[in-house]
């Protein structure tokens, strides 16, 4: 059988076919790599890529191997201010200085087993007396030096039962609540004063919100809060 010589032109030209086929081929392997490799960076959540520029939403309590930590952002609501019970403060804050009166916030944490807390206002002096006393004791977030933390910190006595009807209706012991009140500066979370308190409102509540140990605490009354940070608040 003869075999009949292919032409050198014809040669040359499967040659560079099969490498065009062959550099497409990687090519298209390199984009797909590359598209793959570009779609897992941009699945990265941008938190996991960059701090978040203010405080997380809790942070531990006083006393944590960071200490005192300064937040980014500025205060805006009462929720940025009970984080100075937390351990956070805020640089760019009213300093605590000057003529009275010092804008307060109280944040009260009244349940041994849970980090809740809750902003209590002193209703009667804030909004029955004058402008000043609102300013003092009700005002705005981004206005305030001082935050007051009351913390339960233990039951005395038993005092008496409570029955209670909702969420079920049932009967509670009442100890006496045994708190410390600590105040901070915003600006710098310094501590400005330290009391410690025992609750005098012992009236049972319609609504009871417990631990695991179903007991109710006795609580400081509007009049006790007063007459201890009256003297740093209105001077």
């Amino acid at each position: 059988m003869r075999q009949v010589a292919e032409p050198v032109g014809r040669t040359s030209k499967r040659r560079t076919l099969v490498w065009s086929s062959v550099l497409a081929l990687l090519l298209v392997g390199l984009v797909g790599a590359a598209s793959y490799f570009f779609v897992q960076l941009t699945d990265i959540p941008p938190s996991a890529a960059k701090p978040p520029a203010g405080p997380p939403p809790s942070f531990p309590v006083e006393g944590g191997a960071s200490g005192p930590r300064a937040a980014t952002d500025p205060v805006r609501t009462t929720d940025d201010l009970e984080l100075v019970c937390e351990n956070w403060y805020y640089p760019g804050a009213p300093k605590f200085r000057g003529a009275a009166p010092h804008p307060v916030l109280i944040s009260v944490r009244d349940q041994l087993e849970v980090t809740y807390r809750s902003v209590r206002t002193l209703n009667q002096t804030a909004y029955a007396g004058s402008a000043a006393k609102r300013k003092a004791w009700a005002p705005k977030p981004a206005q305030t030096q001082l935050v007051a933390c009351l913390d339960l910190v233990g039951g005395g006595p038993k005092l008496r039962d409570c029955k209670v009807e909702d969420p079920d209706p049932l009967v509670l012991p009442m100890k006496q609540g045994r708190y410390r009140l600590t105040v901070y500066e915003v600006a710098t979370r310094e501590k400005v004063a330290e009391s410690n308190l025992i609750g005098k409102d012992e009236s049972c509540p319609w609504v009871a919100m417990t631990g695991p140990d179903r007991t109710l605490h006795s609580t400081v009354d509007d009049d006790q809060l007063y007459r201890v940070l009256r003297k740093r608040v209105e001077g």
